[in-house]
């Protein structure tokens, strides 16, 4: 079964070289449509003379480059120094055997991208996926990211590049040292007072809140829960249980009735600092600006905002 969540923990023992964005010097924004598929933003990305490939956009995914899910795009992609390593990652299987080339070239919309580092997985467990990767730090850490649902547009600004913060809710951001984004947010599961947790941000989750089980966890498991979640990381089977909790609180935005799937947590997060995850299906019901440079999140509800939370298995 396909995994509804891409789960990623995946850089912590790669060293990646410096990189040449040749749009940055541009100081026109690049802006380009996406596609929402599976709950997650995809992007469009071309590697020389390559199809246009959808690659899911994770704000967790700490370095220049990609990783493309599909062995045989080795083939029809020509690879310059390529090399074959093993990739660790969420679960709790062994590490992922991968194909990894470095100074590549690759292109989104306008912007092209240089000396960046592409991995392709030598596994079959991602061979169904309706996407062909995933994308991240190309783009969060050398531009401001501004993600439009109500357009279904992205644009890349230059970080320097003043921003109308008048119809926005700023967020502050802190960093690990894998450049995970993490944020605070408030959550009550009944009536109570609502509990402060540190959470980080993994947007190639089609989940809207994740919480570990764990020893000293801040929130009282709810009594009742809806339903299972079976989902797969790079390294193995994720399960869970999710239930709703009656409210989430983000900066001075309250969402009522949400969904939150608790998984031990050993086999979601390798973050001992998290409390837990904030995922694409609550962050899909703002329009975002992604400020790593900055150190902030720029939110504004769109149209989706009062949409109810659904469940995903």
């Amino acid at each position: 079964m396909l995994a509804k969540s891409f789960l990623t923990a995946i850089c912590v023992v790669i060293l990646f070289g410096t990189n040449d964005i040749t749009g940055r010097n541009n100081p026109e924004p690049h802006k380009f449509h996406f596609q929402l598929i599976n709950n997650k933003v995809a992007v469009p990305v071309n590697i020389g003379d390559s199809r246009t490939l959808n690659l899911i956009l994770d704000s967790g995914f700490g370095f220049d480059g990609i990783i493309l899910f599909k062995g045989d795009l080795a083939d029809s992609i020509n690879l310059s120094g390529r090399v074959n390593a093993q990739l660790p990652g969420a679960g709790d299987g062994p590490p992922t055997p991968v194909i990894m080339s470095d100074s590549m070239t690759f292109r989104s919309g306008t912007c092209e991208f240089k000396n960046q580092r592409i991995i392709i997985l030598q596994n079959d467990k991602f061979a169904n996926s309706p996407t062909d990767g995933v994308i991240g730090y190309s783009y969060f850490g050398h531009y401001k990211v501004e993600i439009d649902y109500d357009s279904m547009t992205i644009t890349l600004r230059d970080p320097a590049e003043k921003t109308d913060e008048s119809e926005y809710e700023v967020i502050p951001l802190t960093f690990n040292r894998n450049n995970w984004p993490f944020l605070k947010i408030k959550i009550a599961v009944g009536e109570e007072e609502p509990i402060e947790l540190n959470v980080y941000i993994d947007y190639a989750s089609s989940l809207a809140v994740e919480l570990p089980i764990k020893e000293g966890m801040k929130i009282q498991m709810p009594e009742k829960f809806e339903s299972d979640f079976n989902g797969f990381g790079f390294s193995g089977d994720v399960k869970g249980k999710t239930a709703r909790v009656s409210r989430v609180i983000l900066g001075k935005y309250t969402l009522h009735n949400v969904t939150a799937t608790f998984f031990e947590g050993i086999s979601r997060s390798k973050s001992k600092d998290a409390d837990g995850v904030i995922s694409n299906d609550l962050l899909r019901r703002f329009n975002l600006i992604f400020d790593f440079g900055g150190s902030r999140l720029l939110i504004k509800p769109n149209d989706s905002f009062d949409e109810l939370f659904k469940v995903f298995r």
